[in-house]
């Protein structure tokens, strides 16, 4: 029997690692506030240079994932580093952008290069 606040979860499998996502460009739902009105699309143009997206786009892969645990010794301290970046949640700051350490934030990181907001239906 499983009691309130006891986890579904079977006490063998380990949790899941943190995981970020990032995107180069595109569209995507976010709101005012995180918590207050209503969803609305947002476009934003193609990641300029100097941010995290810029940079992970131009890896030979369009679409990837990458376990940075893992990332040879360059890439850690390239994602070590924080910089501006596209934070897409429930709430979207274009200006200025929020900076993130990739590296320290996460430990599975899943790039697309380009996203495209829900439809609604």
């Amino acid at each position: 029997m499983i009691r309130a606040g006891d986890s579904a979860r079977p006490p063998t499998r380990a949790p899941a690692p943190p995981s970020g996502f990032s995107f180069a460009g595109g569209s995507f739902l976010t709101k005012d506030a995180s918590l207050d009105g209503d969803w609305k699309p947002v476009t934003v143009p193609a990641a300029p240079p100097g941010t995290n997206e810029h940079t992970l786009d131009r890896v030979g892969y369009r679409d990837f994932y990458l376990d940075l645990r893992t990332a040879p010794a360059a890439a850690r301290t390239w994602l070590g580093r924080a910089r501006p970046t596209y934070d897409a949640g429930s709430a979207f700051t274009p200006d200025p952008l929020p900076t993130l350490s990739l590296g320290r934030a996460y430990d599975v990181l899943i790039h697309l290069h380009r996203v495209r907001a829900a439809d609604g239906s």
